[in-house]
């Protein structure tokens, strides 16, 4: 019997015995869940920088219709595009693109020269558009923009809505076909009257290269 009870003594650990193992217990999940504060997401060695836009390239005549439609509409103007014409061979506009824009119908004219577009259209800057003409037009290089209704017996006005679209309009073709002329229905603020783009000059005759003539001296009476 002695020797039972001392192997079951062996076995049921002291009071003392069980306080130490419980501590070591308790700071073995102190070490596992607590831990020093949690580390910060690496960061990258150099900062993301925003792109800078991308200029526009001035045009040289002949420009395409297409290139200035795709152009504005990369700039955000929302132009819906319904048709597309040509004139035929020999006959202006080479090309003619139908769109809407800002609640007007707009189209983009190509001719095959600057000096066709003004033999086709007569083109004065600053002259009030008359009946069937559109309220608002730009000529730039070989370029025509006509926007605005062109039938009815009086001419639209724009209203408040169409004058900011007018100048985003402008603002989108000035740096593509610039010089730009202007031709509104109402004043449009930041877009002035320019010149009309001068076609190709008419070369001029050389200076004669002759030495002049010498006076014949007059006879004594």
């Amino acid at each position: 019997m002695p020797s039972a009870m001392r192997t079951a003594d062996r076995r049921l650990p002291s009071g003392r015995s069980r306080a130490l193992a419980a501590s070591i217990v308790i700071g073995i999940l102190a070490v596992g869940c607590g831990g020093g504060p949690p580390s910060a997401p690496p960061t990258s060695a150099a900062a993301v920088q925003t792109p800078a836009p991308t200029p526009v390239a001035h045009l040289s005549a002949p420009v395409k219709a297409d290139i200035i439609y795709q152009a504005m509409v990369r700039a955000g103007l929302k132009i819906a595009p319904n048709n597309a014409s040509t004139g035929g061979p020999g006959h202006e506009p080479v090309k003619r693109i139908n769109a809407t824009y800002a609640g007007w119908p707009l189209s983009i004219s190509e001719y095959s020269s600057v000096q066709s577009l003004l033999d086709a259209t007569n083109w004065k800057t600053g002259a009030a558009p008359t009946s069937g003409e559109a309220p608002i037009s730009f000529l730039g290089l070989n370029i025509l923009i006509e926007w605005g209704p062109t039938t009815g017996g009086t001419q639209r006005k724009p209203d408040d809505r169409q004058i900011a679209a007018a100048e985003a309009l402008h603002a989108a073709l000035d740096p593509l076909v610039s010089p730009v002329a202007a031709r509104t229905i109402v004043p449009i603020p930041g877009i002035s009257a320019t010149p009309e783009p001068a076609a190709t000059p008419a070369a001029t005759a050389a200076p004669s290269t002759k030495p002049p003539k010498t006076p014949k001296p007059t006879k004594k009476p």
